[in-house]
């Protein structure tokens, strides 16, 4: 129950906090060239849980790229919300349009909330286009790259394909969840999940996907490893220390072009090595996500 609490008062307060401090803060280390990556995440609690942006500067840093990742990412928080310039009651977060305005940004890492790609698809393809000329005006250079979710661990929008079997299944965890039978448009967009509509904005945009979700079900048919948190009450969907690893893998190598297995080590050596991950699950996961990133 501890534990619990502290998860959802980080929700609340800490990541607030958190993302202000780190999106306001442009402030970069240098290599001897005066170059460092500028990396911007603009997301909701799937980026700021376990601090999604601090790993993967972390990786690259000891990989020999001096990287500053920052965020702006108010829980639950949609592409449309973050284009619009709102933000949570608590003020403590900057508009992400003028977050933007603030470094001319390498990558600027787009991730909506996790059923929006699914549920509200017409307004993800708007708003999540929308967001990608934002980034390229503000910086013609800019790389977008497309953070692709996952189906949570209950699978819901992981997308049943042809298999009539899980297709039923699928809708009927979807009904029971939003307490309404789904129409056409959902049972639709439920057909290619998450991963659907991530490739559908990237074919309209031209942005890079991060395939994360493909990652996470990789671990889930071949491995035992968890990669949740405990939230008591519901199903759990957002990641645990060893799910934001994966993730931060998956980065490292869309990113680099280079295999992140060895990683772990390169950060135990620097004293960057994430708590509560083992070696051991960390060498698995840097080998799936070598595998699942196509370059």
């Amino acid at each position: 129950m501890k534990k619990w609490l502290a998860i959802f008062g980080a929700f609340l307060f800490g990541a607030a906090t958190i993302g202000t401090a780190n999106a306001d803060d442009a402030a970069a280390q240098t290599n001897e060239n005066g170059k460092t990556t500028q990396i911007l995440f603009v997301g909701n609690s799937f980026t700021f849980f376990n601090s999604l942006n601090d790993v993967v500067q972390n990786m690259l840093n000891v990989s020999g790229v001096p990287t500053k990742a920052v965020r702006n990412a108010p829980g639950g928080w949609r592409l449309r919300q973050h284009f619009n310039g709102e933000v949570p009651k608590n003020g403590k977060f900057t508009p992400t349009p003028e977050v933007l305005k603030t470094a001319a940004w390498d990558y600027v890492v787009l991730q909506e909330q996790s059923a929006g790609t699914v549920n509200e698809r017409e307004q993800y393809l708007e708003f999540g286009a929308k967001m990608v000329d934002l980034a390229r005006a503000n910086c013609a250079d800019t790389t977008v790259l497309l953070y692709q979710t996952w189906g949570r661990c209950d699978g819901m929008f992981a997308g049943y394909g042809d298999d009539d079997a899980k297709k039923a299944e699928t809708i009927a965890a979807w009904e029971k969840r939003y307490n309404k039978k789904a129409d056409e448009k959902i049972v639709a967009t439920l057909k290619d999940g998450i991963q659907g509509g991530v490739a559908a904005l990237a074919e309209k945009t031209g942005a890079t996907v991060v395939p994360v979700g493909e990652a996470f079900e990789r671990v889930k048919n071949e491995t035992k490893i968890d990669l949740y948190c405990d939230e008591p009450g519901q199903k759990p969907f957002h990641p645990n220390a060893t799910g934001t690893y994966l993730a931060g893998c998956v980065f490292f190598k869309t990113i680099t072009g280079k295999s992140p297995v060895g990683l772990f080590a390169k950060l135990a050596d620097a004293g960057k090595a994430p708590k509560d991950v083992a070696a051991e699950n960390a060498a698995t996961l840097e080998k799936i996500a070598d595998e699942v990133v196509k370059k």
